[in-house]
């Protein structure tokens, strides 16, 4: 995936299979701290096309041992790059030829960011006509922002926090895993 090209929307059924690999990766790379690694996004949410990008959470109890993984990471693969660095947060990033792989990673302190993420994931995985709602949106936004990923992400950010909302009313947080709780 190039990182200069317009923004299309794919469906895609390997993004699971895809998900693991990455998932035993992190597992392989992260030493103790490693709180969760999640699949977000939308490759994560059956029937919702997406960007052909996948999303990795993964959330750490530590700058550190976060810091760690992602070295660990980068050296054993030179096509992953890091980018976005914070006190609370590293983005690793491998444009592969057919979709790119990012991994988000964040400290605990970082607890809106992993726990929207998954809520979001939550609701639109077991109510179908917000997923419609959502995909709506993301095929208008990809129409009026295609070259712009900075605006085409602006453009979805009312139907999201209505759609997060829509989950904490719904009672979803107690689905987030423990290390959120």
């Amino acid at each position: 995936m190039d990182p200069s090209e317009d923004i299309t929307l794919l469906e895609d059924p390997v993004w699971t299979e895809k998900f693991e690999r990455e998932k035993e990766r992190l597992q392989d790379a992260a030493g103790e701290g490693l709180l969760g690694v999640h699949h977000v996004g939308s490759t994560a949410i059956p029937n919702v096309p997406g960007k052909p990008a996948l999303d990795v959470l993964v959330a750490f109890d530590s700058f550190e041992q976060m810091n760690e993984t992602a070295e660990r990471i980068v050296q054993e693969d030179d096509e992953f790059e890091r980018f976005g660095e914070a006190d609370t947060s590293i983005l690793l990033i491998n444009w592969a030829d057919d979709h790119a792989v990012f991994h988000r990673m964040h400290t605990k302190s970082d607890e809106v960011k992993i726990r929207n993420q998954i809520l979001f994931r939550e609701y639109l995985r077991e109510h179908p006509d917000a997923r419609r709602e959502y995909e709506k949106v993301k095929r208008e936004a990809v129409k009026n922002h295609a070259d712009d990923p900075g605006d085409y992400t602006k453009a979805k950010s009312d139907i999201v926090a209505d759609l997060l909302q829509r989950a904490e009313s719904a009672g979803y947080e107690k689905r987030l895993p423990d290390y959120l709780q």
